[in-house]
This record gives structure tokens, C-alpha cells and sequence, in this order.
């Protein structure tokens, strides 16, 4: 694909109606050199998008309501997605964050043998008690990115998403952070 451009990135954002700001897909956009192996946890009217910035690379989607997996997949069947279940509530965020074991995800074998190069964590829903939150994607996401990857946490400004970047990720290895609808913070972890 050509070089990324702002305003390509805010035509997309306006014709698909991504919730994220133009500025925050543009950081990540710039992150992706295809082909790239990008893992999302996540899925939305930004999917497609992902998967064409990602042209001849994987683009693959991890997502948990099954109202949002059908409608995307209906819409773009071409996409590779994953319906998953979480098994975890919000409120129960800083129980887990000591118990590693409890945060591992029964994911398909054909993601946990792919090096990833980039991941974004925009998903499961993290925003009220009841909701999954973020804790598995965030641990899962420092497992399975390859060395000197970029790992892209949205709604940083969180506590849940706080308190697990700063002991999966850690706070060294944050490289950038831009301010949008939410904050979304880049990590490269070596």
C-alpha cells in the first residue's frame, strides 16, 4: 500500500463511521508495514479498514459479542475473526492482575504460533462494571507480540488498562501516545 496520508485516513473514518479519531488510526496506520502479522481485540466499523492497510499481510479479529462478530462478518466475509469469550468482569480487574494463570485466553493455535508484529487492543468492552474489560487482551497481547513489536493500547487513560499496561507492558517500553477520542499509547516491546 501507498504511504498512509491524514486526509486518506479521515475520508475512511468518515465513509466506514469509526468511532476512534482520525489522529489516533493514523498512528497506528503508520505502525503498519505490510505484509504485517496485526492482531485486533476488537471488532468494528473500523475492520475493514485494518485489513486494507494491512494489504498481503494477516489481519485477524479477536471479538467477544456475537452481535458485533455476525454484523462485520456479514458485512465483510473476507475478514479472519475469532468469537471469543472472556470469562471476566471489570470489577474484578485488580484480583487477576497478581494471577497470570488466570488471565491466559483459549485462543486457536493458529494465533498463538504467529509471531505478531503489531497488535491493537481496542476491545473487550472495559468502560463500566459487567463488561469484560481489558485485563486478557492486555496480557495476551505481551505474550504474543514478537520481539521490537508495537503493541497499541486505546482508552490508556483507564485505570484497568493503567494498571496492566504498566506490569505486562511496562512503562519503559511506551514509545508514544496521542490524545483523540480516548488516549491510545504505543509500546515496543523488546
Amino acid at each position: 500500500m501507498k504511504s498512509v496520508k491524514l486526509a486518506g485516513i479521515k475520508r475512511e473514518r468518515e465513509t466506514l463511521g469509526i468511532q476512534m479519531y482520525a489522529n489516533e488510526v493514523f498512528f497506528i496506520a503508520r505502525a503498519i508495514k505490510p505484509p504485517a502479522n496485526f492482531l485486533v481485540f476488537g471488532m468494528g466499523n473500523d475492520s475493514p479498514l485494518w485489513s486494507k492497510l494491512n494489504r498481503r499481510g494477516r489481519t485477524v479479529f479477536i471479538e467477544d459479542q456475537e452481535e458485533w462478530f455476525a454484523k462485520i462478518k456479514q458485512e465483510h466475509p473476507s475478514l479472519e475473526a475469532y468469537l471469543v469469550n472472556y470469562g471476566t468482569k471489570l470489577e474484578e480487574g485488580m484480583q487477576l492482575i497478581d494471577h497470570p494463570e488466570r488471565l491466559s485466553m483459549d485462543l486457536p493455535a493458529e494465533i498463538r504460533k504467529t509471531r505478531w508484529d503489531v497488535i491493537l487492543v481496542d476491545g473487550p468492552a472495559g468502560y463500566e462494571d459487567g463488561t469484560p474489560g481489558r485485563m486478557k487482551s492486555i496480557y495476551e497481547a505481551s505474550r504474543l507480540i514478537k520481539p521490537h513489536g508495537n503493541i497499541f493500547v486505546h482508552d490508556q487513560e483507564r485505570p484497568i488498562e493503567q494498571e496492566y499496561c504498566d506490569r505486562y507492558l511496562l512503562r519503559r517500553n511506551v514509545v508514544g501516545e496521542v490524545q483523540g477520542r480516548a488516549t491510545l499509547r504505543r509500546y515496543v516491546v523488546s
